[in-house]
């Protein structure tokens, strides 16, 4: 075993530990926190659907998540053990391809419960009878810093600058072209939760900025991480680094995990929820 391959383990374990453990660990119990202390006999709007289905939804997504984890287990123990890695690739290091795949599958049950939200929403829109008019705030600046914007930019035009030196000044467009569309379509996820539809007709207005904050700053983050990880294929390229090739895909995937889900739990917590407006009757916003 060498230098990065020792890496290469230690890195998927982390993104085992963080993606398929923690982050469902902390999801899950946010899920039975909100059942237990928000319960739909005394918060009916927030719960279009029978309760059952609630408990049933935390139950099947903590073990998705617990079979994800075992699946990873068994891919660390055949990447060490059993596959031939020079099947994978002419230099026989580690491919990338592992913790790349490993991490789409991570991502579904995460995906899963942003469409289960999407349909809960229109469920509640249905039934709400009450419309509201609220004023959303128009300057990003209020809801995210101007630097993180700006840093942001300049991240995606340096590593774009970089990769064309890398490749002697040739653009490889295939590659760029998929680097522009993942940024413009964070961009409009971004938009979309600023100047949107209200998607939660009950929202109170401070949470719905608090919640299109932390979009934004994930959505921000997470292309820094894009832009960085850019840089480390091109830099790749110019001082070939192949072998750490699977270390730097499974860190980028641990960065993606973080910025993105890491922010929006702790950016968006229950005890600073107005849940009040979920009450009968209530009119709160």
């Amino acid at each position: 075993m060498n230098y990065s391959e020792a890496l290469f383990y230690l890195v998927f374990a982390g993104q085992i530990a963080l993606l398929s453990v923690y982050f469902p660990a902390r999801i899950s119990a946010r899920m039975r926190c909100m059942l237990e202390k928000f319960p739909p006999s005394e918060y009916p709007k927030m719960y279009p659907l029978p309760e059952y289905r609630y408990h049933m939804g935390e139950v099947v997504y903590r073990w998705v998540n617990h079979c994800i984890t075992a699946l990873g287990l068994v891919i660390l123990f055949c990447i060490a053990f059993v596959v031939d890695h020079s099947t994978f690739a002419d230099d026989g290091f580690i491919s990338e391809a592992w913790p790349a795949a490993y991490a789409m599958v991570q991502f579904v049950p995460i995906l899963a419960l942003e469409i289960s939200g999407m349909s809960q929403y229109r469920k509640m829109r249905e039934a709400a009878t009450l419309k509201r008019a609220e004023l959303t705030p128009r300057k990003l600046t209020e809801l995210v810093p101007a630097w993180l914007l700006v840093v942001a930019v300049v991240a995606f035009g340096f590593a774009v600058f970089l990769d064309f030196f890398a490749n002697n000044y040739v653009m490889e467009w295939d590659k760029t072209l998929a680097f522009a569309f993942g940024n413009l379509f964070m961009t409009a996820v971004a938009a979309w939760s600023v100047f949107g539809r209200k998607q939660d007709p009950h929202q109170a207005a401070a949470d719905r900025a608090r919640a299109s904050s932390a979009v934004l700053h994930s959505m921000a983050y997470v292309s820094i991480a894009m832009s960085l990880f850019y840089m480390s294929t091109a830099l790749d390229q110019m001082f070939n680094l192949d072998s750490f090739d699977a270390v730097l895909m499974s860190l980028y995937f641990l960065a993606i995990g973080w910025l993105s889900v890491g922010t929006m739990l702790r950016s968006v917590r229950i005890e600073d929820l107005n849940l009040e407006v979920y009450k009968p009757h209530s009119d709160v916003s």
